[in-house]
């Protein structure tokens, strides 16, 4: 009887591990981590909220950092590598920084100041310390990569899509080898048979048309609930698509690209059709509720009665005022709207023109003629809409027009007349008018 009792006793002890067995199986099994539906219940949840760490990085096993490792001490391991990858960029060690920028994501790939400080790192630290300009834009498509790579991983981080249009809009569009950069982007001098590198332009598009899709996707990502970015105040956070746009639609003035005056209207007539129906149509809130920057009566009224009526039309204004002035929305509109027209875009291509035929060919009687044409068209521009003489690449564009022209004048021995096209705007900013006149005489005498 006894012998009997001890086998049953041993029986039910099976079972009940079995029982406590399953449930730690069905919820704790391994995943194989590439299917979001393997494994148990909590590699399942780890899966889909981005939670598990699964990685012990391309750490050196003899080295005091993977004792850390083992250890569950990622944190102070990653610290570590951090301390290293410093030491081996003072040492210019690239290869070495490499591996261990990847081990450290490696390691604690949800860390997001890491993606943003060595991608930052890549694009801007690294890149400056190189000669060659290909070599500067191999380093700085590094960065861009790292961003990348750390959104794909953090995808509820915007501020990394955010990061990534940055470095292909401001870093290769406004880089001292901003004119190399760009090219770049279109034509790889480091990919073999050239071509654009499909890891940072897949679609071939201009620099600042591919930045816009990353703030574009920010802003997407933004969007969504329980989502939050710390980067900037929302009403500039999500104006980055629309100024990329303007962006892109500046480099055709500023690289003299005047063939396809439609491609120019039109980039234009985007970023202002954009500005007004995406960004200015979107709702902020402000302490007097939700605004739109692109607001009239009738859209602040709709707004009062849907929030119950709680303030009036006058606070509503005021508030569209304060959020106009912070994002400068309203330059913006204006800036879109007269750079749209064509007599503006021939306005810019006269003033170009006529600074390389006295810059390249010093043919001081074209440069005059084509600066004059110009200048009047400006001065016109400027009694329609005057706030432009506060924009500072629109008045700086006139003021050195107006110098190089004046430099015309005396090179052909012929006094500077009292009177001129823009001479109210030279007045008005003698400051700026007298440094661009000793720049001029700096470069070409006088």
């Amino acid at each position: 009887m006894n012998q009997i009792s001890s086998q049953q006793r041993k029986l039910v002890y099976l079972i009940v591990i079995v029982l406590l067995l399953a449930p730690i199986v069905y919820f704790g099994a391994p995943g194989n981590g590439k299917d979001e539906d393997s494994g148990g219940k909590l590699s399942q949840l780890r899966s889909k909220y981005d939670l598990g760490e699964t990685s012990l990085g391309n750490v050196d096993p003899a080295s005091a950092t993977m004792n850390l490792v083992l250890l569950g001490l990622r944190g102070i391991a990653s610290n570590m590598l951090w301390s290293e990858a410093v030491e081996q960029k003072s040492q210019k060690d690239w290869a070495g920084l490499r591996a261990t920028v990847d081990s450290i994501v490696l390691l604690q790939p949800h860390f997001k100041q890491v993606w943003e400080f060595q991608g930052w790192n890549l694009a801007y630290n690294v890149s400056a310390e190189w000669d060659g300009v290909a070599d500067r834009y191999e380093w700085v498509k590094e960065g861009a990569k790292f961003m990348m790579k750390g959104s794909e991983r953090n995808y509820k981080y915007p501020e990394l899509y955010w990061e990534s249009g940055r470095i292909l809009g401001q870093k290769i569009g406004r880089a001292d080898e901003k004119l190399f950069f760009r090219r770049f982007f279109l034509d790889d001098p480091n990919r073999e048979g050239g071509g654009p590198d499909p890891d940072i332009n897949p679609d071939g598009k201009d620099n600042y048309l591919a930045a816009k899709d990353w703030f574009q996707k920010a802003n997407d990502i933004e969007l969504q609930p329980g989502v939050t970015q710390s980067r900037l105040a929302r009403v500039l956070f999500r104006s980055y698509p629309v100024r990329s746009q303007i962006d892109y639609a500046n480099t055709f003035q500023e690289e003299g690209k005047f063939e396809e005056i439609e491609r120019i209207r039109e980039a234009w007539e985007v970023a202002s059709t954009e500005l007004r129906e995406n960004w200015g149509s979107e709702r902020f809130m402000t302490p007097a509720g939700a605004i739109v920057l692109e607001a009239n009566d009738e859209i602040l009224e709709a707004i009062i009665h849907e929030e119950g009526d709680r303030v009036s039309l006058e606070q509503k204004h005021e508030w569209v005022n304060r959020r106009q002035n912070m994002a400068n929305y309203r330059y913006w509109r204006l800036l879109c709207r007269v750079e749209s027209e064509a007599e503006t875009i021939e306005a810019h291509r006269n003033l170009f023109l006529g600074k390389r035929a006295f810059i390249d060919r010093q043919d001081t009687y074209e440069a005059e003629r084509l600066l004059t044409e110009g200048m009047k068209t400006m001065e016109k521009i400027l009694g329609e809409w005057p706030e432009l003489k506060q924009e500072d690449n629109f008045r700086e564009e006139c003021l050195k027009s107006v110098v190089i022209w004046r430099g015309c004048k005396q090179a052909q021995g012929e006094e500077i007349p009292a009177d001129f096209p823009l001479k109210s705007l030279w007045d008005s900013y003698p400051g700026e008018a007298q440094e661009y006149s000793d720049l001029f005489r700096s470069l070409y005498g006088g």
